[in-house]
């Protein structure tokens, strides 16, 4: 059960860092509500690594290299918890 558990967090969270990965590197308009909404359900989740992207422009496209390496430690907790039984 907490396993299950663990796999829907780190779900959840991958796919809030994956789209803002996405959005940030398409330049999203930062007005829009939706793309408001999303950065910041997502900014706590990147707020540990955002030493790594301190010379990141503030507008325009943008790659930021901490919110891929959280997305890479997520999937890497995707699966380890999917090994084992279930």
């Amino acid at each position: 059960m907490a396993r299950q558990a663990g796999r829907i967090v780190l779900a959840s969270a991958a796919a809030v860092l994956c789209a803002r990965l996405v959005l940030l590197l398409l330049a999203a308009r930062p007005d829009n509500p939706g793309v408001v909404l999303l950065l910041a359900l997502s900014d706590p989740l990147v707020w540990p690594v955002t030493w790594i992207d301190q010379l990141q422009p503030v507008y325009g496209a943008r790659f930021e290299r901490g919110t891929l390496v959280e997305l890479v430690l997520c999937l890497i907790g995707l699966r380890w918890l999917g090994r084992g039984a279930a």
